[in-house]
């Protein structure tokens, strides 16, 4: 027989689901999981709005804190591999969000520049975003809101320092 921690997690699609008792013996990790598949939902319908994908998104948000970029950092600022940023890139020049051309300096190496259809719609997803948050978040002081964000970014850091 299982251990209840792990019938919860079988049982359960969604955390929003759980009991107040089940999710007292649910892992956090299962939990983390389950919330990160309903927010990735949530946002890949809303960004069809804008006719992009998460990963879209990512990159025009990355992209639009400059003028310019040369493709190679967008690559380590994501954490994606070369081939997989150009065709990203591709597909978001396709869209006519973004410029692609050869850095001046070094033909080799190309630099990536937002358009201003790229600006507006990394305005709007940003809109979006707030919005959402809100949305979800309007039961809750500000106070609880940093607590929970202080609170995740404490668990990410326990998660880095296992994977060092």
């Amino acid at each position: 027989m299982f251990p209840r921690k792990y019938y919860i997690i079988m049982k359960f699609r969604n955390i929003s689901d759980l009991s107040n008792e089940d999710l007292k013996e649910a892992p956090f990790e299962f939990l983390i999981m389950k919330l990160n598949d309903i927010c990735l939902v949530s946002l890949n319908r809303k960004l069809k709005e804008l006719d992009l994908t998460i990963n879209q998104a990512n990159f025009l948000v990355v992209i639009n804190t400059e003028e310019k970029l040369p493709q190679s950092y967008i690559s380590q600022l994501l954490n994606i591999r070369g081939g997989s940023v150009t065709k990203a890139l591709k597909r978001l020049e396709a869209k006519e969000l973004v410029k692609i051309y050869p850095n001046p300096e070094n033909k080799s190496k190309n630099i990536v520049e937002i358009t201003n259809k790229g600006r507006k719609t990394t305005k709007e997803f940003k809109t979006m975003i707030e919005n959402l948050e809100n949305e979800i978040f309007e039961k809750y002081s500000d106070e609880e809101k940093e607590k929970l964000k202080i609170m995740l970014r404490d668990i990410a850091k326990g998660y880095d320092e296992l994977n060092y």
